[in-house]
């Protein structure tokens, strides 16, 4: 191999000043919290600590205890990782199809002050890499059953999404999708069959559920696949939109416990990687860019670059990183050389 041109060197030492300079959006979002704001009911002050706990349940998948609780965390601290806050009104639909506004406080964390906390506590910290989930809904009432198509349930999909970090693609329903999956695999929780609808959509991790109308409630199964692994919920509630929170919540969780990374209390580590199968330049850039946004790279430094790949020293919190490498889609592993660095290539 020959050693890259003047040129090709020049985008790739651009990219890493600009990539350093612009940190992902993605990344802010996940440690923006909201909370309802009642007057005379639920304070600024107290809305602030419910807006940091809906953050850090976000990042930790913790499912039982408020995260704020279990810490002990109150007003004070939640103003000392507090970067910026303001009131908005969130436009909303009611039960009976009419829209309301709904007053939250919106706050903004600091994302290393926050992370350093979880680091503090030695709690696993879910990142940005997390994978875009097709989700498959299935209903059953008094209209016969059906794929979902209620804007309550579209609502609270959406809401819940947020408010758990999750990427929720839920399918068009046409006749490419419908060639592929047939309602009844959905009621039947069959994911085989809605495993290969997920290259249409991008999608990591495919989910179905299975929503049904009884006497006097709803009930339901949530099931989901991530890497090669099964995982199902049972949900239960008064309306078809109480089954939405219960079943991303038990998803949320499964994330964490397959991908979140708890940061090392020695520093971390660092590792060497080398990726092949670059052939554009600006590829060099879209490699850099792609660990800098690495929940779990602290710095990313270039060791070699030549005309078809390019050599790195990672710094890292902690383990796992052939995880999240696996969970973008990026970049393909082929294994790991003799001198210990992990071995890659550009996805094709």
């Amino acid at each position: 191999m020959q050693p890259m041109n003047r040129l090709t060197l020049l985008i790739v030492l651009l990219a890493a000043v600009l990539i350093a300079a612009a940190p992902p959006a993605q990344a802010r979002s996940l440690y923006v919290g909201e909370a309802v704001l009642i007057p005379g009911e639920i304070s600024d002050a107290q809305a602030l600590v419910n807006a940091l706990d809906e953050v850090l349940v976000r990042l930790t998948g913790m499912d039982e205890t408020s995260p704020t609780e279990l810490l002990g965390l109150g007003v004070a601290d939640a103003r000392s990782l507090l970067q910026s806050q303001q009131r908005v009104r969130v436009e909303l639909m009611d039960e009976d199809g009419n829209r309301f506004e709904e007053l939250r406080l919106r706050a903004e964390f600091d994302p290393p002050s926050v992370d350093a906390l979880l680091a503090r506590e030695q709690l696993p910290r879910l990142g940005r890499e997390r994978p875009a989930i097709l989700l498959w809904a299935a209903t059953d009432d008094e209209l016969g059953a059906r794929l979902v198509d209620d804007p309550l349930f579209e609502q609270a999909l959406r809401e819940q999404g947020r408010r758990f970090g999750l990427d929720l693609i839920q399918p068009l329903g046409d006749a490419t999708d419908m060639a592929w999956v047939q309602l009844s695999d959905i009621r039947g929780g069959f994911i085989d069959s809605i495993e290969p609808s997920a290259d249409r959509y991008g999608a990591g991790v495919v989910a179905l559920a299975d929503l049904r109308q009884g006497d006097e409630d709803w009930s339901g199964r949530w099931i989901w696949r991530i890497d090669g692994l099964d995982l199902a919920t049972q949900v239960q509630g008064e309306t078809l939109v109480d089954l939405v929170e219960p079943g991303l919540r038990a998803l949320l969780s499964s994330l964490v416990d397959r991908f979140a990374t708890v940061t090392r209390p020695d520093g971390g580590s660092t590792r060497l990687v080398v990726v092949d199968g670059i052939v554009e330049p600006i590829q060099y850039a879209e490699v850099l860019r792609f660990f800098d946004e690495l929940s779990l790279v602290q710095e990313v430094r270039l060791i070699e670059a030549r005309a078809r790949s390019i050599r790195l020293e990672l710094s890292l919190s902690g383990e796992g990183l052939e995880d999240v490498i696996r969970i973008g889609r990026t970049l393909v592993i082929d294994g790991t050389a003799p001198d210990g660095s992990l071995q890659l290539r550009l996805a094709r």
